[in-house]
């Protein structure tokens, strides 16, 4: 079952303080292993409170930028890789 936007939200927002502690994690917006160590170097993402890769953070710029719709927070690879994760559970 697809998670809405609030409850991605969460999810995703539930990975700050691990990144704040210096864990190192995939960008939880494109899933890829992108992220710098140093949380400083890496985008602060206009949409959660959490740090993805300057990739997407340029991503999310850009679609600001030019007024385009940004990627749903339940779109994002974090959130996809845990509801793909509770629908292997529950087959």
């Amino acid at each position: 079952m697809a998670r809405t936007i609030k409850q991605a939200k969460e999810l995703i927002e539930s990975l700050i303080p691990l990144q704040e502690n210096g864990d190192v994690f995939p960008c939880p917006r494109c899933g890829h292993n992108r992220m710098d160590k140093k949380l400083a170097r890496n985008a602060l993402s206009r949409r959660a409170d959490v740090y993805i890769c300057s990739a997407c953070g340029t991503e999310e710029a850009i679609l600001d930028m030019l007024g385009k719709e940004p990627l749903p927070l339940n779109q994002w690879a974090m959130v996809l890789g845990f509801d793909s994760e509770d629908e292997e559970e529950n087959t």
